[in-house]
């Protein structure tokens, strides 16, 4: 019996194993989506940006870490909204998920906006050229999963490599004088600049916490589960200063904000090297969020009808079970952005804008949870003096809050006055069917029982 207790722990993963989960969710896309955008923001200050941006997205989910700590519970996210959340923010969490189709949008224009740097003369096709890219990739989830994970694992080793020798090159070219803190013209782009390019480059920070969802296949989750949180975000933060370093120290800021990394990439490689950094760096980089989200969002979202957040006509499916109406409306959702002239700093502040909402309450109804199991926070990884908790909450409260603000504020106050509406009209519809019975809260309610039994057990 021992024996198979020792060879059934030697199958799960460690810290080291989920820490990795952790850093390829982080970096990736949104770093070469997002930094020209900072620099646009910040300038020189970019990299100390980046350091805060980290932090204040670790606190901005500091809920999950903090569950990571006190529960093992084998359903990862969903079981811990499960535990601490009301079934209509379980509702709104589901819905929300259509808007997804916003970072596709924002995923297919930046794809091209790298290209047009080897190859000027896309640009004038630039909207129609994001519109058969994410055409492309729809109609490949008709292939199936198992084509959709071969392609998707050679890009993602080509994005490495690139990346490995972006910051190896890079940092042989760059000017450290020109960059050093706060000296000179280092803050030139003024406060408030500054303050912009932290919320915006947290788009670029998410990710440390997914490993959550691998809770049931982690050695010891409630240790090495916290522990890789925070190795991945102290290993992204690294990464991320060393990209802005080589980003704002060779050439003049002016060149590059606003700009994505393939000016700076020009500027230090070689034409045809240069060209495999675009293609397989960067346009494979995106790629990749694109590809990975797409083909995964229609289980969430098949969850959410089969519930009852969702009417059923959205589960419809062919006779090979493909969900076509999900993925005809997640479409219809990505495309009319690309036609609407959005700039990419609207699109993630449309997109990041309803799950730092989520993050605020869900940050706020941690002190609760705390209260009602005891026992678990006593044992918890993270467990420090009732004061230093409660700092620690309302920090991550407010860090959550901040990025909904600083990103509200990027917005036009049309585009603004919309999404605000858009949240609070989510929030009614899924009111509306909790009233009218037409969910189903039998899979919510399993979730709740086991994530409770999971929580009475570290209780005992």
């Amino acid at each position: 019996m021992k024996n198979d207790v020792d060879v059934k722990s030697k199958k799960k993963i460690g810290t080291f194993e989920l820490s990795c989960y952790g850093i390829g969710n982080c970096i990736g896309s949104g770093i070469f989506v997002s930094m020209g955008v900072g620099i646009g923001y910040a300038g020189k200050s970019i990299c100390l940006a980046l350091v805060l941006s980290c932090v204040v997205v670790l606190f901005a989910y500091w809920y999950k870490t903090l569950m990571s700590g006190m529960f093992a519970l084998p359903g990862g996210r969903y079981a811990q909204q499960a535990l601490l959340q009301p079934p209509i923010l379980v509702g709104f969490s589901g819905v929300s998920l259509i808007f997804g189709g916003l970072s596709f949008a924002m995923y297919g224009l930046a794809i091209v906006e790298y290209a047009t740097t080897v190859f000027p003369g896309l640009e004038a096709y630039k909207q129609w050229i994001a519109l058969g890219i994410i055409t492309l990739f729809f109609l490949t989830t008709m292939l199936g999963g198992k084509f959709m994970g071969r392609f998707n694992a050679i890009m993602v080793v080509v994005l490495i490599i690139s990346l490995i020798v972006y910051i190896a090159v890079g940092l042989t070219k760059v000017d450290y004088s020109a960059i050093v803190p706060f000296t000179g013209d280092y803050f030139d782009y003024g406060a408030v600049g500054f303050i912009m390019a932290v919320a915006v480059m947290s788009f670029a920070c998410q990710g440390a916490t997914m490993p959550i969802d691998m809770t049931e296949d982690a050695r010891n989750p409630k240790k090495t589960m916290p522990k890789a949180i925070l190795a991945a975000s102290a290993v992204v933060m690294v990464v991320y200063v060393l990209i802005g370093i080589v980003s704002t120290g060779i050439l003049p800021v002016e060149e590059v904000a606003n700009q994505n990394l393939g000016v700076v990439a020009e500027s230090i490689f070689p034409r045809g090297v240069f060209i495999v950094f675009i293609i397989g760096g960067a346009c494979f980089a995106i790629a990749t969020s694109l590809y990975t989200t797409i083909a995964g969002i229609q289980y969430p979202l098949m969850q959410a009808v089969k519930d009852g957040w969702l009417p059923k006509v959205f589960g419809k499916t062919t006779k090979k079970n493909y969900p076509w109406v999900i993925y005809l409306i997640m479409y219809i959702i990505a495309v009319i952005p690309i036609f609407v002239n959005l700039e990419l700093s609207d699109l993630i502040s449309l997109f990041m804008v309803p799950t730092m909402v989520l993050n605020t309450i869900n940050n706020i109804l941690m002190f609760k949870l705390v209260k009602k199991y005891p026992n678990a926070w006593k044992n918890s990884f993270f467990h420090m003096p009732k004061w230093l908790l409660n700092l620690t909450l309302v920090l991550a409260t407010v860090c959550s809050l901040f990025i909904t603000v600083a990103l509200l504020t990027t917005l036009n106050a049309v585009l603004a006055i919309v999404l605000v509406a858009v949240v609070a009209l989510m929030f009614a519809y899924v009111y509306y069917r909790l009233k009218t019975n037409k969910v189903d809260l039998t899979e919510l309610e399993l979730a709740k029982e086991q994530a409770q039994l999971a929580a009475q057990e570290t209780e005992s």
